[in-house]
């Protein structure tokens, strides 16, 4: 065989591959990127939950009535749910 017949042979093997692996490979980047927008979300939202509850209970920090403590929840897990929604531009659904 020539040189010229194993070069063709080459390029009928290995140019789908290539494709096939590119076009993998790029689904993968697509996933992380947008796995990594949902994590960045999810974390800012969670932040602010937190943090709306260290400001609601720093009032309340001798208080052991369990209604304060249950609205002060309460409060942190509705803002943490606004900010998730948000987040994401949804509409928040008042449960």
């Amino acid at each position: 065989m020539k040189l010229q017949n194993m070069t063709v042979i080459f390029s009928i093997i290995v140019i789908p591959i290539a494709l096939l692996l590119s076009a993998y490979i790029g689904t993968q980047i697509d996933t992380m990127a947008l796995q990594q927008q949902y994590d960045t979300k999810l974390l800012s939202a969670t932040h602010d939950g937190v943090v709306a509850f260290e400001l609601n209970t720093i009032n309340n920090k001798y208080s052991t009535n369990a209604d304060s403590i249950r609205r002060d929840i309460l409060a942190s897990i509705s803002t943490f749910q606004t900010s998730l929604a948000n987040a994401f531009g949804l509409p928040r659904i008042k449960c």
